[in-house]
């Protein structure tokens, strides 16, 4: 900073990176402070290549997750929820171009957290079951809502009359052009009324979901490439939506194209290679000084090599 005189001291405003004020009948002059942001360090490029597909599955399964994170603080919505618990997930890495061409790959993501008890899934694909149990319920064409109902309630402590059931289903495409995947999303519901006399598949739409495997609610038919799961909801006495916490289940032969140190480095490539910082030892400490450092035997200046 300086003062000026002369002339020069009527200067205000600013010119190239210097800065000129007016105080107390004088001119103050200042540089401006220059601030250099690297934007390619390996954090930065790991939290970018990773960030986007998470954003673009939440885009897709929006309009399906009101109310999804029960506890969710006020100050967060529930798409910082979303973002929040699978960042922390196996990650998804997807190149600049395939985000700019809207890229989405459907992978295991948490959907809803909350206090009812958790839908238990296993196997996969075509045979994929729940821990719901339908007691002597075989699921047909003709069965109706309050069968349906009268079997989940009569069989299982956790559901009550009232409750919904919903089946979430993103199937994975890939745009035969460009080759970039993309999702389609979708979802089904049934409230258990003992009273619905509407047939269950034309009351949820999607069959696929609502199938009795081995006496439980399961996951019938070929969706193909896909990640899916059901979600137990609940309103509360005080008007509050109560829901389990679920994960959907993998079933998408290509997520692992998108998954590993190949694949991130493949995207981070396309934002432009990640910065290091040069000062800092890429190897690992394998003894100490007690000091920070040492010095060659032989004293001097430590060596003779040469810059």
């Amino acid at each position: 900073m300086a003062i000026l005189n002369g002339i020069v001291s009527k200067l205000k405003g600013s010119a190239g990176s210097l800065t000129f004020r007016r105080s107390a009948g004088r001119t103050i002059v200042s540089e401006k402070v220059t601030e250099v942001k690297i934007s390619r360090t390996e954090p930065q490029q790991r939290h970018r290549t990773k960030w986007a597909n998470v954003v673009q599955m939440y885009k897709g399964i929006r309009p399906l997750l009101n109310f999804g994170f029960e506890s969710r603080p006020k100050n967060l919505s529930d798409y910082n929820m979303f973002v929040k618990v699978n960042m922390q997930q196996t990650p998804v890495y997807l190149t600049k171009q395939a985000v700019a061409g809207g890229a989405c790959v459907a992978a295991p993501y948490q959907i809803t957290q909350g206090s009812l008890p958790a839908i238990v899934i296993t196997g996969t694909g075509q045979n994929a079951k729940t821990d719901i149990s339908l007691g002597a319920l075989t699921i047909g064409a003709n069965t109706t809502v309050a069968q349906f109902a009268q079997a989940v309630v009569g069989n299982n402590a956790d559901y009550k009359y009232g409750d919904q059931i919903s089946f979430f289903l993103v199937k994975q495409k890939v745009n035969a052009e460009t080759g970039i995947p993309y999702c389609q999303f979708s979802a089904a519901k049934v409230v258990l009324d003992a009273a619905n006399e509407n047939k269950l598949s034309d009351e949820t739409g999607l069959s696929h979901g609502f199938a009795s495997i081995d006496g439980m609610v399961g996951h019938s038919g070929n969706d193909g490439d896909c990640v899916y799961c059901w979600v137990h909801s609940r309103k509360s006495a005080n008007g509050k939506t109560l829901v389990s916490s679920q994960t959907l289940i993998d079933a998408n032969s290509i997520l692992s194209e998108y998954q590993g140190d190949m694949a991130y480095n493949l995207a981070s490539s396309s934002y432009g290679q990640s910065m290091s910082a040069f000062l800092s030892p890429d190897g690992e400490t394998t003894g100490s000084t007690g000091d920070g450092g040492s010095t060659p035997s032989g004293g001097g200046d430590g060596g003779n090599d040469t810059l």
